[in-house]
């Protein structure tokens, strides 16, 4: 049986004689070989072992969210047990750098770019709310236009914040 390892490229050689198998990690993987579209509303980043939402909040509910309703969206969501999985939750400032690019053609709901792999769905929120608080009131948010981190009041929504779930892949 066969059995790649996310992450990991497989290298076969013949040695003095001997199979050697040789697992090399990859990092910068070409976007094509390091996402992978799940057909069930999902993406897997086979270099990080991240599973990501395909769209976002907007494209389902079409409206902005406050931090504290993108976490009433995420549990909303767990209940449903989006794509089978019920463990998702709001990704960090980190991991949303880590699928950034400014390169990459995808466009917000307003058509502006936010450098997201094509994988993933158009059409989305060009702020995404992240789990990162700054302090009791405020939380960071992430503009994928220009790799920006913002904060802001919790209880605020008022540039149209969405959330782009994410999960380990197990």
């Amino acid at each position: 049986m066969r059995r790649s390892i996310p992450g990991y490229f497989k290298a076969i050689s013949v040695f003095g004689g001997l199979l050697c198998a040789l697992l090399i990690p990859v990092v910068g993987m070409p976007e094509t070989v390091r996402f992978q579209d799940n057909g069930n509303g999902t993406v897997s980043d086979l270099q990080t072992g991240l599973m990501w939402q395909k769209g976002d909040s907007f494209r389902h509910i079409q409206r902005g969210l406050s931090w504290y309703q993108a976490w009433e969206y995420v549990d909303k969501k767990n209940g449903e047990r989006f794509a089978g999985y019920n463990d998702w939750r709001l990704p960090t400032l980190d991991e949303l750098h880590g699928i950034w690019d400014s390169n990459l053609p995808l466009k917000s709901k307003d058509g502006e770019p936010i450098g997201l792999p094509t994988v993933f769905a158009d059409g989305g929120c060009y702020y995404l709310w992240t789990s990162n608080e700054r302090n009791l009131d405020h939380a960071w948010y992430f503009g994928l236009g220009q790799k920006e981190d913002y904060f802001n009041l919790k209880e605020t929504g008022d540039l149209d914040q969405g959330v782009k779930m994410v999960r380990k892949i197990q």
